[in-house]
């Protein structure tokens, strides 16, 4: 039998991003919404402006993989500003920009 293929997770580099948007409403997606509409308040939003912003505003996952372990997605404005692990095996992710 060959030896399984070990690839690194690694984000995209700029320019190659593959994302997708998405819009969390309290029918389709009520638990994600709810956290969100928590989270934009507790940054400043009063209760209304984070449900209207969320009514207009999609949010953008970046869709990353890692080689037998599977897909995932991430929200792309936090991956400007943390360091991110691997949700599968916990490994932090490359980031060929730092590299």
């Amino acid at each position: 039998m060959p030896d399984k293929v070990k690839a690194p997770t690694e984000i995209n580099p700029a320019g190659s991003e593959e994302v997708i948007e998405v819009f969390l409403t309290p029918e389709k997606t009520p638990i994600a919404y709810q956290k969100k509409v928590d989270e934009l308040i507790l940054c400043g939003m009063t209760k209304e402006e984070a449900q209207g912003f969320l009514s207009r505003i999609p949010i953008q996952l970046e869709l990353m993989y890692s080689t037998n372990l599977g897909l995932w997605a991430m929200e792309s404005e936090a991956l400007e500003s943390i360091e991110p692990f691997c949700p599968y095996s916990g490994v932090q992710i490359e980031n060929p920009e730092n590299c």
